[in-house]
């Protein structure tokens, strides 16, 4: 009986796949090596992205805040220049206007009242006369109100006296406050002012 030893087939057979299982083994950990690289290469690149992303929009922001900021100085500067505009209007009211007051009185006054003083103070001021009658005084109350120069017009008192002159006149005294105002803008050119009397009367 003829016997074979199949030991040595065995072995080398076992020899053969334990080679194969490392081959795949290595193999597999050297695809696992080259998917990490490429993964983390990605990541590295999406990073990359990201981060030049935020530096442009911190960039952009910067300059936001330049402009912004120049935006305020510039809103800073235009209301210093308002101010100062403001206050030389006012000067050149405080300079024109009571020029142009006292000559809107002259034309409002009516031809039987007669101003025998004119006071003013902080704004306001006061007007005493005399009129030939109470209807005297409430025309140039009406003209006062009509004014552009003036406002909150009142009758603080009325009397009636004789003139010592002319015994036979009676005329009325009177006292009128109102507020005056400098600040009102200029008529157009050609217009009448309000409360003018029109020409020829």
């Amino acid at each position: 009986m003829v016997r074979i030893n199949l030991l040595p087939v065995r072995v080398s057979k076992k020899k053969q796949a334990g080679k194969q299982q490392l081959w795949l083994f290595a193999l597999a950990v050297v695809l696992a090596l080259v998917g990490n690289w490429y993964w983390a290469g990605l990541r590295r690149s999406e990073l990359e992205t990201l981060d030049a992303k935020i530096a442009r929009t911190k960039a952009d922001l910067a300059q936001l805040d330049r402009i912004i900021g120049e935006v305020k100085d510039i809103k800073e500067a235009k209301r210093g220049l308002q101010e100062k505009l403001d206050v030389l209007d006012k000067l050149k009211a405080g300079r024109s206007g009571p020029v142009r007051m006292l000559d809107e009185l002259a034309r409002i006054v009516p031809k039987r009242v007669w101003l025998r003083r004119f006071d003013e103070k902080g704004g306001n001021v006061v007007f005493e006369g005399y009129a030939m009658t109470i209807d005297d005084v409430s025309a140039f109350m009406t003209e006062l109100k009509k004014a552009r120069y003036f406002g909150d017009v009142e009758l603080k008192k009325t009397v009636a006296k004789e003139d010592k002159a002319v015994k036979a006149v009676k005329l009325v005294d009177f006292v009128i406050t109102a507020a005056v105002r400098y600040d009102v803008p200029l008529a157009v050119a050609g217009a009448p002012a309000p409360g003018a009397r029109p020409a020829g009367k």
